[in-house]
């Protein structure tokens, strides 16, 4: 056991929590640096105390109440995530992934997950789900193309995968809304 100011430091017992945004920023800032030697060890150790002050001040009962979460109350932060459910909408069939996603609008991944919860009280991959479903349920009622079809038409790898889906998010088969 080794003490760092009034912190005792126990190396057999791991404490696990979440990490609020400061904190995967500055762990992400760690992971991916890109200096080397002796700056890379400064820069390295001055982000391991950076994070160890923000594990501090940051409570885990108060992760949702983050102030570098309040991002969202700027309009241009808001629109980010607005840009970000538009594009998901343009192409449900192949729609971005989150790293791609998040590089297309101009912010961060965290960001991006806690402003898309925040704003449209679901995840992304849930949002993206529900859409297609929803479309899925247009063409079913709309067209005569065949399930399969609209299991491709809407993003489904397959009809299976498709019809369970639409089941767990309904409650209905696709095919009793056809017959419908």
């Amino acid at each position: 056991m080794s003490s760092f100011g009034e912190f005792n430091l126990n190396y057999n017992n791991r404490i696990e929590r979440e990490l609020c945004c400061t904190s995967q920023l500055i762990a992400i800032e760690i992971i991916n640096t890109k200096y080397e030697g002796l700056i890379r060890n400064i820069f390295i150790e001055s982000k391991a105390l950076e994070l160890l002050l923000c594990l501090v001040k940051c409570d885990s009962s108060l992760l949702d109440k983050c102030n570098s979460c309040k991002f969202l109350n700027k309009p241009y932060e808001k629109e980010k995530i607005y840009k970000a459910r538009d594009i998901l909408l343009q192409d449900l069939v192949h729609p971005p992934i989150i790293p791609e996603l998040a590089k297309l609008v101009g912010i961060n991944q965290c960001y991006l997950k806690k402003g898309f919860k925040d704003l449209f009280n679901t995840t992304i991959f849930a949002f993206v789900q529900e859409q297609r479903i929803a479309r899925a349920t247009h063409l079913l009622r709309q067209t005569s193309h065949s399930i399969s079809e609209i299991s491709d038409m809407v993003g489904f790898s397959n009809p299976s995968n498709f019809t369970n889906s639409y089941k767990s998010m309904t409650g209905l088969l696709p095919s009793q809304i056809r017959n419908n």
